[in-house]
This record gives C-alpha cells, structure tokens and sequence, in this order.
C-alpha cells in the first residue's frame, strides 16, 4: 500500500508518518520509484501500537523509540515491562526526603508478600511517596487499608502473568502493551466501579466566586 492508504489504515496522518519514520519509530518503506514507497500490514500493525504506547499509555517519543528498539532487537535481558512502567519516578527512591517509618512499612510489605523488585526502584519508590503524601494530608485511612489494595494489586499482576503466559503471539509485544495500558484499564475500572456502583458519594463542591456568590 502506498503512504496515504496506510494513513488512511492506521489513523494516523502522513505527516505524522513521516515524522515517526524520521524519529526511528516505524521502519521506511520499501521504495518502488524515487518518491514513491510501498508499505505492509507490519507498518500498520506498528502505527496500531504506537498510538497505544504514544496516546493511551502516555510515553513520550523517547521512551517510544526506545520501547521499539527493544522489540526489534534480538531477545536479550532488557525489562520491558519497566521500560514503559506508568509513574512520576524515574530513578532511584532518594531516601533522604522519605519517611524511614514509610520506607520500613514498604519494605516490610514486599517482603511479607515475596515481592523481589528492588527496594530502591521507581515503583517502591512511587509507593513511599504516595503514602507520605496521604500521611501530610492527614489521609492516613487509605494507608491503612494498604494490605488490601496489595491484594488487589497482587491479583492483577497474576492475570498479568497468566496471559502472557498462554499468548500465542509475540510475548515481548504482549509485555509492552500490558504494562503500558494495564494501569490505564485499572484506573478505569476502578473510576467505574466506583461511579455505578452506588455504595460511595462524593460531597457535592461548592465554589464561591470573586463576588461571594456560590458558582
């Protein structure tokens, strides 16, 4: 197929093609005159993905071409489910601003549930920090229910895995599209169930104006 019919496939403009193969995103096409190229299901397959990875999951073009790279690559040690891992984090927990008290809890929660991710990782990371945030807001009762929303947790990554253990496709393929859009579908239900459920309302927010006048 020629440029235009693989925009017009994938949902993506040729402008937006060209740019991506500039960026090292999608791989040229095969050229069938000096200006003309020809492209495949694999090119509309890999547009399909980046717009996952790029809207949905929210990477950036970097972190893209990065993911991509990967796929493309013999298979080797590079964890991909990090590579497109959803959070504010991206190195190290800096133990100087946590709490030690929050960090203990952390540590002692992975242990107790023979999570092996590193301690200083961006996702413990993420965790300390979420719960010394709640504890500064005086939330302290979504702390308290942390053994539960580990739970919960813990029950999607075991689906996580038992899918891409019986994936009859590409498995590294199968990684980056969980990791990058599992957290978004959770978020979702979770915002779902919440809203139909019925069982919890929030306060109705009452703004008052410049001139006193509620809005």
């Amino acid at each position: 197929m020629r440029i235009a019919e693989l925009s017009r496939v994938g949902g993506v403009s040729t402008a937006t093609i060209k740019y991506y193969i500039r960026e090292g995103l999608l791989p040229s096409g095969r050229l069938t005159r000096s200006n003309q190229a020809h492209y495949t299901e694999d090119h509309v397959h890999r547009l399909r993905l980046l717009r996952a990875l790029l809207e949905l999951g929210g990477l950036t073009i970097s972190r893209a071409r990065d993911v991509v790279s990967a796929l493309d690559s013999p298979a080797g040690s590079i964890d991909l489910g990090a590579m497109v891992a959803r959070g504010p984090h991206a190195g190290p927990l800096a133990t100087t601003l946590a709490d030690p008290r929050t960090v203990a809890m952390v540590r002692t929660l992975a242990e107790r549930r023979g999570w092996t991710a590193p301690a200083g990782g961006p996702q413990f990371a993420t965790i300390v920090e979420v719960l010394d945030t709640l504890r500064e807001l005086g939330q302290d009762r979504f702390t308290d229910r942390l053994d539960d929303y580990a739970e919960v947790a813990q029950c999607a990554a075991a689906i996580d895995e038992e899918i891409l253990r019986t994936c009859d496709g590409d498995r590294a393929e199968s990684t980056v599209v969980g990791a990058a859009l599992g957290d978004v579908l959770l978020s979702a239900l979770r915002g779902l169930a919440r809203n139909g459920s019925g069982t919890a309302s929030s306060p109705t927010l009452v703004t008052t104006g410049r001139n006193g006048a509620e809005a």
